[in-house]
């Protein structure tokens, strides 16, 4: 059974109780009254009785009427007389004096009213009994019935207003249940619709200050709760396994690393063991090739451990680093291997950090070392370095092939590889970028790529700055720590870009 059918009919059974009980105490009510008007008028017939004398010669004319009976009763219990109630084609039996016991006759002769019946037992009075002057008994009389047709006219006409009260509050009430619990069908809707794994909708109810309002209200604010939790349940069980996709990923590429090399160290040394390499040429080269493998073992290692160090939170050293003498030192290294390269530099003076010198140098070192493996020799490089509002900014912008849009957001995971065919001599091991962001962030600083307007790579680091110290030269700061790029590093190349 439905909630609505359960209040109405939980309605009807209330209202029926209180039309019962109500018509039953107004029916109660209206035949006492009833009784009490009958029994004055009995009680104020009697009083004329007691002053009359003689017999019933003039009952005919007896202003009594035909609603009262009137049986008067010789000496010896004889009745001599009577004038029934009732029409008179059809009037009612006479009261049987006789069935009445002694105590109601006892209270009759006293003037009080009693209950009698007639001698059928058809028909009950009210009766009242008086003794004249002529010691004659005179009964007054009068039917009950006088008092039931009236009442059971009120019962009836109680019976069809009370059902006809019940029938419209029934529907009345069915309009406003329906329209009350319209909510809480368009809650149940909602719900229902969130069963079959669709979050979005919303009861939307208005928050009225109503028990459903507010009903309306928290149900809603609970499956925004829900939602941002199921939300973040998913994105964290998505990052999960993306991480657990990296970290098999990342196992993967450090294994295959380190194999290579490690094959190479076994292969020279299987083919010491098996006596191929007794020309002293021969065995020089295979301990040049064994040291170049291990040395690269080494670097790969200690980039290895340089990360878990990192990714551990370990603080690195806090010194007062000069980042423009890093710059342009890594521009003349830069310069120094590819002399070929068209190189503009301009760097400020005296910009100095909180930092490693070391890790610092080899972010610089990365970069620079990223433009050489992966652009042509002839491809120009431009390297600037400034500081404003308290942050160095270094861009470090090629003119090379740059990087595929697919590839953007990877380029700062570990072991990653535009080219998965690439050769390990030239490519590296894929850590350099990966190194750079994560000792730029130990640092408080980050490091951003965007592809260069004409075509190329630019990345650009910030990093938080200690002072800019003032000099003589072309580099200048103010008081806020904002310095020009008047100053230069030029190394051996030009000014303008063209060949060092």
């Amino acid at each position: 059974m439905t909630l609505r059918a359960r209040l109405l009919l939980s309605l009807g059974v209330l209202l029926t109780v209180a039309f019962v009980a109500a018509g039953a105490l107004v029916v109660g009510l209206t035949r006492a009254s009833l009784v009490e008007q009958l029994d004055n008028e009995l009680r104020n017939g009697r009083s004329p009785l007691l002053q009359r004398r003689g017999g019933p010669a003039d009952l005919e004319t007896d202003p009594a009427g035909r609603r009262i009976a009137w049986v008067v009763i010789g000496p010896g219990g004889r009745v001599i007389g009577g004038f029934p109630s009732g029409p008179t084609d059809n009037p009612d039996p006479l009261p049987a004096i006789s069935e009445l016991s002694e105590a109601q006759l006892a209270a009759a002769r006293s003037g009080r009213v009693v209950d009698g019946t007639s001698a059928d037992g058809g028909t009950r009075y009210r009766l009242v009994i008086a003794f004249d002057r002529a010691n004659i008994t005179h009964v007054l009389a009068a039917p009950v019935s006088i008092v039931d047709g009236p009442i059971g006219t009120l019962v009836r006409n109680l019976a069809l207003v009370g059902l006809a009260a019940l029938a419209g509050v029934i529907a009345a009430g069915w309009i406003v249940l329906r329209r009350g619990l319209r909510p809480l069908e368009k809650i149940a809707a909602t719900a229902s619709t969130i069963a079959e794994g669709d979050l979005s909708p919303r009861a939307d109810l208005p928050h009225d200050r109503t028990e459903v309002g507010r009903l309306g209200a928290a149900f809603d604010t609970m499956l925004d709760q829900i939602q941002g939790a199921f939300v973040q349940q998913q994105s964290a069980l998505v990052a999960k396994e993306r991480s657990e996709g990296r970290l098999r990923q990342f196992v993967a590429d450090a294994s295959h690393e380190l194999r290579t090399p490690l094959a190479a160290v076994r292969g020279y040394a299987d083919l010491y063991r098996a006596g191929g390499l007794e020309e002293r040429e021969r065995l020089e080269q295979a301990m040049s090739r064994i040291g170049t493998e291990s040395r690269r073992m080494g670097r790969l290692v200690e980039d290895l451990l340089l990360l878990a160090r990192l990714d551990q939170g370990r603080p690195l050293r806090r010194d007062l680093v000069d980042l423009s003498a890093i710059v342009v030192d890594a521009v003349a290294d830069t310069r120094a291997v590819e002399p070929r390269r068209p190189i503009h530099a301009a760097v400020v003076e005296g910009i100095e950090v909180a930092g490693d010198d070391d890790r610092l140098r080899q972010v610089v070192g990365n970069l620079l070392a990223n433009v050489r493996v992966h652009t042509p020799p002839e491809a120009p490089l431009e390297v600037t370095l400034g500081a404003r509002d308290g942050v160095a900014t270094l861009d470090c912008v090629d003119h090379g092939p740059g990087v595929e849009p697919a590839h953007a957001e990877a380029i700062f995971d570990r072991f990653f590889r535009a080219d998965p065919a690439r050769s390990r001599d030239r490519g590296g091991s894929g850590l350099g970028l990966s190194i750079a962001a994560s000792v730029l962030h130990a640092h408080g600083g980050s490091v951003a790529y965007r592809p260069t307007l004409d075509g190329g790579a630019t990345f650009t680091v910030r990093l938080p700055v200690h002072r800019v110290a003032t000099r003589n030269g072309n580099g200048a700061a103010d008081s806020n720590g904002n310095a020009d790029s008047n100053g230069s590093a030029e190394g051996n190349g030009p000014a303008d870009g063209g060949p060092g």
